[in-house]
């Protein structure tokens, strides 16, 4: 059997596209859309669905009532809060700096060219005293909009660790461009506005503090719900931003570098082979890639109400081509289990072949044909062996005390598991281009006109180095 460990932002997101919770931003719906299919995916090509139990006390119940067909996990019966700390130790050892106007630990400096987008910090004249701000580095509107939807998602990690009283620190290391500190008196150099010697600086702005501590959360929950899985022998599907940092992680701790992650993500996503095996040389990591149609998309045509998606989805998920394809999924992931990545190959080769055919099937009669052609996305799992997750920290001892659900089955059993790994940028563009099936998922959101959101703005490349009466580079 196979299931898939879903993180409670996720189920959150399907609930701001129906309408049933409230929207900070609205540069967070297309990123909560790219959720929304990832849940669906979930739903559609795997046998269960588990969460864990940690969702805001006063709405827990509401949470769980709402998500009926999915098992939650009570965290201290499964001892997932001796993971949580782990955790939150590493997450906690994070030293975010900025220098120049980029992040420069290596942690969020690679989580950011994995998103495949550009973040600079620049001085910028506010009440006569410049505050170091946060901007898009970026020339064209495609690129801004990008930028502005992983914002959103990385900003609203921040109010997840709020709600969860979990608070996390902002507190970042500032260096300019020179490699000088920049602590309370500092002066800008080179400033235009003021004297000639320059003029003195605020602190970072709130956005840059918030930006940080919403870092860390991600980071936090991202490594959380990475050794859950590794515990539980389960398939992750996050939050899109959360699977990014989960890339990030699962390179480095087990051993087979950041850019097996990075080509994973760039390859796969745009290579024009419809299904593929790629083996890593060191015989630690396999993966597997598959074009699916956008399910959100000819669902939301299909019902016209996303708050009737999820109910289509579990309706259309025993048709044939999905019991077909979950077996072959399901066939796979043995193979994987049973024998070491090399031997495994030929016959998962084989599999992979067949499930190309049913690919094929399901892109064209779920496949919604737009201007720009038939949305698609790639389901790409990345299969870490028992010997790759070695590196991840010890996990606990399985508490038998209670009655485990039947489908976790050999918990004790030394296995990998999977992680699915996306690319964020071609998601969003594929949502964008969905045309009328986006309004229609977009149609019940419910924005917050009361919150504080951050306001993206912009700073164009040929500028970036250059001083003006009105800003300075860090």
């Amino acid at each position: 059997m196979t299931y898939a460990l879903v993180d409670n932002s996720t189920l959150t997101s399907v609930q701001r596209i129906s309408g049933n919770v409230i929207t900070k931003s609205r540069d967070s719906v297309d990123t909560d859309i790219v959720a929304l299919e990832n849940y669906l995916q979930a739903i559609l090509f795997y046998d269960r669905i588990v969460a864990v139990d940690d969702y805001i006390p006063a709405h827990r119940n509401s949470r769980i009532s709402s998500f009926p067909n999915i098992y939650f996990l009570n965290k201290d019966e499964f001892n997932l809060s001796e993971i949580e700390g782990q955790a939150k130790v590493k997450a906690d050892s994070l030293q975010p700096k900025i220098q120049g106007g980029s992040f420069v630990n290596e942690d969020f400096r690679k989580l950011i060219e994995l998103l495949q987008t550009h973040i600079t910090c620049t001085w910028d004249i506010s009440s006569s005293v410049y505050h170091l701000n946060l901007k898009s580095l970026s020339d064209n509107p495609s690129e801004f909009n990008k930028y502005g939807n992983i914002a959103a998602a990385i900003f609203s990690e921040l109010g997840d660790s709020v709600e969860l009283g979990q608070r996390t620190s902002g507190n970042v290391q500032l260096l300019d461009r020179f490699g000088k500190p920049i602590r309370k008196g500092y002066k800008v150099p080179d400033a235009k506005w003021g004297d000639c010697s320059g003029e003195s600086s605020g602190e970072a702005s709130g956005a840059i503090k918030a930006f940080v501590a919403s870092l860390v959360w991600l980071a936090n929950r991202s490594i959380f719900y990475s050794l859950s899985a590794k515990y539980l022998k389960a398939d992750t599907f996050l939050y899109p931003i959360r699977q990014a940092y989960q890339q990030l992680y699962m390179s480095q701790t087990c051993n087979y570098g950041f850019n097996y992650s990075k080509n994973i993500v760039e390859h796969f996503s745009t290579t024009a082979s419809e299904d593929l095996v790629n083996i890593h040389s060191a015989g630690l990591v396999g993966a597997t890639s598959t074009s699916l149609p956008m399910f959100s998309a000819w669902l939301a045509k299909e019902t016209g109400d996303p708050s009737k998606i999820i109910e289509s989805a579990y309706n259309i998920r025993n048709n044939p081509e999905f019991v077909e394809s979950r077996e072959q999924l399901r066939e796979i992931r043995r193979l994987f289990d049973e024998a070491e990545i090399a031997s495994a190959n030929k016959a998962v080769l084989k599999v992979v072949t067949d499930f190309n055919k049913s690919s094929n099937n399901l892109r064209v009669k779920y496949g919604l044909q737009t201007r720009q052609g038939v949305p698609v996305t790639k389901l790409v799992h990345v299969y870490n062996t028992y010997a790759a997750v070695n590196g991840l920290p010890k996990a606990p001892a399985y508490n038998f005390k209670i009655k485990l659900p039947e489908f976790l089955y050999n918990l004790q059993k030394p296995r990998g598991f999977n992680a699915v790994y996306r690319n964020l940028t071609n998601d969003l563009s594929t949502v964008w281009s969905m045309g009328e099936a986006r309004d229609i998922l977009a149609s019940k959101v419910v924005l917050d006109k009361e919150a504080r959101v951050y306001a993206p703005k912009q700073e164009q490349p040929r500028y970036s180095h250059a001083h003006s009466q009105f800003k300075s580079p860090m």
